[in-house]
């Protein structure tokens, strides 16, 4: 896909430069283009796209054809760098996803979502849903970027983009393993993975809530 999306573009090369802009806007709008259709032949009016976390071929199309950015953000240094490249993608002239087309022509998706994931929480006594403090450190970082690019944001305000999710622990590894929506799973239930079986604990109650929380706000 990404070596069949470069080649397409750059057999634009040749062509006047009135018919390049038309034919590069064809080639880079092409997803957008097919799920409009899609949506509009199966009276839809949201798609969520589900896209790898690296830049190529398909995901560069669905950032073209999205109107708004959902970015899972781990608590890790490396998810932090991502995120920053993510961030360079979408406000960088000179970016691959900006480079082609003039800004006026360009639809550059919202970010309306950070979801910061693998969060923990405090343990101190009476301290209630407090982030414990390698979660806070993350919670910063990724707080600070948001505030340095508010242009980037469907509103000004970087608290109303940040969200939590725990670490899902058995449930998370149980719910990939079996394609089982986290919704359907229930305290007490075992698999064995890897030679190991895991469980589902009562922190999963918690965990539908905080997917049900962010759901909510999507729309």
């Amino acid at each position: 896909m990404p070596s069949q999306l470069i080649t397409a573009i750059n057999q634009t090369s040749g062509l006047q430069p009135a018919q390049r802009e038309q034919a590069l806007k064809s080639i880079l709008y092409s997803l957008q283009t097919e799920i409009n259709r899609e949506l509009s032949e199966n009276n839809l009016d949201k798609c969520i796209i589900d896209t790898s976390p690296f830049f190529a071929g398909a995901t560069q199309l669905s950032l073209y054809a999205a109107d708004a950015l959902i970015i899972p953000v781990r608590t890790d240094q490396q998810s932090i760098k991502s995120l920053e490249l993510l961030i360079n993608t979408l406000s960088s002239p000179q970016s691959e996803f900006r480079k082609y087309l003039p800004d006026n022509d360009l639809n550059v998706p919202k970010i309306q979502m950070v979801v910061l994931t693998h969060c923990g929480w405090s343990t101190v006594a009476d301290a209630r849903n407090e982030p414990n403090k390698q979660t806070k450190v993350y919670l910063k970082k990724v707080y600070d970027i948001l505030s340095k690019h508010r242009t980037l944001l469907s509103t000004n305000t970087p608290e109303n983009h940040l969200f939590m999710l725990d670490d899902f622990l058995g449930s998370g590894r149980i719910s990939s393993i079996e394609s089982k929506p986290m919704q359907l799973l229930q305290e007490g239930e075992t698999k064995v993975i890897d030679r190991v079986r895991v469980s589902v604990n009562k922190s999963v109650d918690k965990c539908k809530n905080q997917l049900k929380f962010i759901a909510q706000q999507l729309w």
